[in-house]
């Protein structure tokens, strides 16, 4: 399974280097010590000297999903997992964001397959005792409706969600685009423009140079599904949404990262379809591939790729060092990797 899976990497790099520029920047990989327990679909952020992934999911057997509610964390000073205080609830696919030093949670769903709108805040706890993990979960506003796998970012103190389904099979799709100034969360969420397209689930998203940017995803209006290469980013002074270049592949469940206020980072693209499936079986199309799109200049390159193959892991930014863990290596097969990737600009001719 995995030849297969490098093989469609190889030939999606070959296929497309037509249409990319040269990189920009350069990705030093490494693998640090894996998780304590293997995890996907976690809440992943940064807080302090802390790498935090809570919540997410596991298969107990290959028919047996089982969620999560607990709190790992990884300390970037001394490399060391340990586990942290459990969410108020078993819960994955949310939208995570961290603002003001808090990592903020809103969506999701849990063992019931029924989608929330509950919001969670971890906060550090001041002066804790020797033995306590140093944060706490506390209740924080929740969504305008119930959805799983909202995605959105943060620009200032501003949250902005988008997308995400109505039920747990990702069929009632939203296209709604929400925001809550966390500076004033009494105002609660305000509705603004909603994304434009067909609904669309699995795409990668963030906010870069306060801007909202979207990637790629998943289609169920028509058969078979299929994979898309859509872009877009929403102009955020003026409530707008403008296509952009599109991806060099279509994929899904991709995860997105902004560096540098310029670049945005995009992991791990699935790149399989219905029919890819039939023939080469459903590991086929996980890949290990980082690309780069340049906000300014509207363009795309490949990155060193991943120490492994993953979707749906998210990395979080500490200085130009990115960390991600979990994720899926293979189909159901979720993965207690920690990948270390240290980031440098490179002089572009």
């Amino acid at each position: 399974m995995m030849r297969s899976t490098l093989f469609v990497v190889v030939l999606v790099v070959v296929t497309a280097v037509a249409t990319l520029a040269q990189a920009p920047l350069a990705i030093e990989w490494s693998k640090g010590p894996n998780m304590l327990a293997a995890e996907a679909g976690g809440a992943t952020g940064i807080i302090g000297e802390k790498l935090i992934v809570a919540g997410g999911t596991f298969w107990h057997t290959m028919q047996a999903k089982r969620f999560v509610s607990w709190t790992q964390l990884y300390d970037l000073a001394t490399g060391t997992w340990s586990m942290g205080p459990d969410l108020p609830r078993e819960v994955a696919y949310t939208l995570t964001v961290v603002v003001g030093g808090k990592m903020y949670l809103f969506g999701g769903y849990g063992q019931d397959q029924v989608p929330i709108a509950d919001g969670y805040i971890l906060t550090p706890v001041a002066n804790p005792e020797e033995d306590e993990a140093g944060f706490e979960w506390s209740r924080g506003p929740a969504l305008p409706e119930p959805l799983c796998g909202v995605v959105g970012g943060v620009v200032d103190s501003v949250i902005y969600a988008v997308g995400g389904a109505r039920n747990s099979a990702w069929t009632q799709i939203s296209n709604a685009l929400y925001c809550l100034d966390t500076s004033d969360p009494d105002a609660g969420w305000k509705t603004l423009a909603p994304m434009p397209g067909p609904p669309t689930s699995g795409y990668a998203a963030t906010t870069c140079g306060g801007n909202l940017y979207l990637f790629g995803g998943y289609r169920t209006n028509r058969e078979p599904p299929y994979n898309v290469d859509d872009a877009y980013k929403y102009d955020a002074a003026q409530d707008k949404w403008t296509r952009i270049r599109r991806l060099p592949i279509r994929g899904r469940a991709q995860t997105a990262l902004a560096y540098d206020d310029r670049y945005i980072l995009i992991f791990g693209p699935h790149i399989n379809s219905a029919e890819d499936r039939k023939i080469h079986g459903s590991d086929h199309g996980n890949s290990a591939a980082v690309i780069c799109y340049d906000t300014q200049e509207d363009t795309y390159a490949f990155l060193q790729p991943m120490p492994f193959a993953v979707v749906e892991i998210y990395f979080a930014l500490k200085g130009s060092v990115l960390y991600g863990a979990g994720g899926e290596h293979l189909f159901k097969i979720r993965s207690p990797y920690l990948f270390i990737g240290k980031v440098q600009r490179l002089a572009v001719q």
